[in-house]
């Protein structure tokens, strides 16, 4: 068995040896996992934003129907309550992707492990 079939340092047809393109690999994860994050955050915001912006066209259609003060201000009010609680739902979602987004970057980072020359 050759040093190159146990993942030594020979060329291969391109003149890389296998820890080179290991290394190459590697290097490009942590820019792939960072964009990653950002589409997955972003995603997860914008899903918020628009259920955010549905809920309050929704409001302002009952609001337009409203005939008096005091049935636009419960209107009012469960509206502000509603959006409280499906904040603080969004938010323990929102907190799930970041920790997901750190393992995912952290995960990128870690230096490859150490390989024996074949001496």
């Amino acid at each position: 068995m050759s040093a190159s079939d146990q993942g030594g340092s020979f060329p291969n047809a391109i003149g890389l040896g296998a820890e080179a393109i290991d290394g190459m690999a590697r290097s490009l994860a942590l820019p792939r996992a960072l964009i990653d994050v950002q589409l997955r955050t972003g995603s997860a915001l914008l899903g918020f934003a628009g259920q955010c912006v549905h809920a309050e066209a929704e409001f302002l259609e009952q609001l337009f129907r409203c005939r008096g003060l005091e049935q636009a201000s419960t209107l009012h009010a469960h509206f502000v309550a509603a959006m409280i609680g499906e904040g603080g739902r969004e938010l323990t979602e929102l907190l799930a992707v970041a920790r997901e987004n750190v393992a995912l970057i952290a995960d990128a980072a870690e230096p490859a492990p150490a390989t024996r020359s074949a001496s």
